[in-house]
């Protein structure tokens, strides 16, 4: 049976920044690109575009980061000896299996005899290659008393079963030698970049992983991320406490409950009140666990997602000649189009209709959150700038009322960034805007007229 493929769509990767653009670097991926190997970097880049939705896959990547975090490890993936075996092991005029004892003789004769140009990536290669599997080989007994989770278990056996293979009867002896003959370089070569290069490359991808294992560990630590708990049970739920976003130094941080119950957060505040970068932080840490990666708070119990959708930062659709309004209602009805598909999602939307005129802007949004609000599978975020909607929702039983906090000390707003229960009333545009002496500036225009 073929997995669920998560639905992250460009909007929302674009949203929460998951990879880095022309106009920005700073990313969710840039936090964890810190691997050793090129390897690595690339197959972390595969595993950012395709979050998990199976909960024992999601559990395996968990728990090997976790070994990682709990157990210090001698293993070191090296970058110059994998890039160096890589291309070595893509050299063409590759060793054929046709006269096997033949080809090698004839091989080593064209070393000793011969100006070759891949002698010396060949011999560098096999040297590389021998020194990596003798590398996993101690990696693997290290380890063999531990009790290793299911993820890091396969890797050992797949280890121990290469390098036990008849194929590979001559590493050992390989391994031990001083110097290798020109023999020994064809009869290694015909092994690696022929009779054994499936296992090599498979070998290679579990270098790769324990070099993103041991790097995401590490950058937990520094970034103070924790390692979520995926709750398998039949009702969904999402808990985050000590919650913040990664990318705002010194951040404050907040909690948050989702359940069957409370499955809607309805989100009012001031502008700069910091809204728009709570709805984020939530979402990048249901991202990064689906990921079977640390998220950015002290505590996380999720259950799994089908797909995350995020309406933050739209953009207007100037080539199709749409309004702004027009394309939030052209989102909003991909999300309900989306939920028919599988209603296990995360959604949100921030400052809900902000294109058009307030009494469309209070109609649209009363009609979406009611109709929103009678789905009992996913979960919803929603902030609006619009306090009056709310105190219409206000006797729905599933939306919990937030807001953040601003408060007026000297006249003059200041931000907690708390998330508190219930809906505010501050309002702080004209403050903003006689703040700015706009008024001002124009009325010194009309003078000079």
């Amino acid at each position: 049976m073929a997995q669920h493929v998560f639905e992250l769509d460009r909007q929302t990767r674009e949203d929460l920044s998951i990879f880095p653009n022309n106009t920005n670097d700073q990313s969710i991926l840039s936090l964890f690109d810190h691997t050793a190997t090129i390897g690595g970097k690339e197959k972390l880049r595969d595993i950012f575009h395709a979050p998990l939705t199976d909960a024992a896959q999601i559990e395996q990547r968990i728990n090997a980061i976790k070994y990682f975090q709990n157990t210090d490890t001698t293993f070191k993936p090296d970058r110059i000896a994998c890039d160096c075996i890589e291309y070595y092991l893509k050299l063409a005029q590759k060793p054929t299996s046709v006269s096997k004892i033949k080809a090698i003789e004839r091989r080593a004769m064209h070393f000793i005899f011969n100006n070759d140009n891949d002698f010396y990536t060949i011999t560098r290669g096999i040297n590389y290659t021998l020194t990596l599997l003798k590398d996993l080989l101690s990696f693997s007994a290290d380890t063999a008393n531990d009790n290793l989770p299911a993820l890091l278990q396969s890797f050992q056996s797949t280890i121990n079963n290469t390098l036990k293979h008849p194929d590979f009867s001559l590493v050992k002896s390989l391994s031990e030698k001083q110097k290798l003959s020109a023999i020994d370089i064809a009869k290694a070569d015909h092994l690696f970049r022929y009779q054994g290069y499936e296992r090599m490359k498979l070998l290679l991808d579990i270098v790769y992983q324990l070099d993103i294992f041991i790097t995401v560990s590490n950058r937990a630590k520094q970034l103070g991320f924790c390692l979520p708990v995926i709750n398998k049970s039949a009702g969904q739920v999402l808990n985050l406490k000590g919650l913040f976003h990664p990318f705002i130094k010194n951040p404050i941080d907040n909690d948050i409950d989702f359940n069957p119950t409370k499955n809607i957060c309805f989100v009012t505040g001031a502008n700069m009140a910091g809204k728009s970068s709570f709805l984020k932080s939530v979402a990048v840490s249901v991202f990064l666990s689906q990921l079977g990666f640390p998220v950015p708070a002290a505590y996380m119990e999720t259950s799994v997602f089908d797909g995350l959708i995020t309406t933050i930062n739209l953009a207007d659709n100037v080539n199709q000649g749409n309004s702004h309004f027009y394309t939030e209602v052209s989102r909003v009805k991909h999300v309900a189009t989306q939920m028919h598909q599988s209603q296990n999602m995360l959604v949100i939307f921030d400052e809900l209709f902000r294109g058009t005129n307030v009494k469309d802007a209070y109609d649209a949004s009363l009609s979406i959150i009611t109709a929103f609000s009678k789905l009992k599978k996913g979960f919803f975020m929603i902030s609006t700038h619009i306090v009056e909607v709310a105190h219409d929702l206000i006797d729905i039983e599933n939306i919990n009322f937030k807001y953040m906090e601003s408060i007026f000390e000297n006249d003059m707003p200041k931000y907690s960034y708390k998330l508190m229960n219930g809906i505010t009333e501050e309002r702080l545009g004209m403050w903003i805007v006689k703040n700015e002496g706009i008024v001002e500036i124009i009325e010194r225009l009309i003078v000079k007229q």
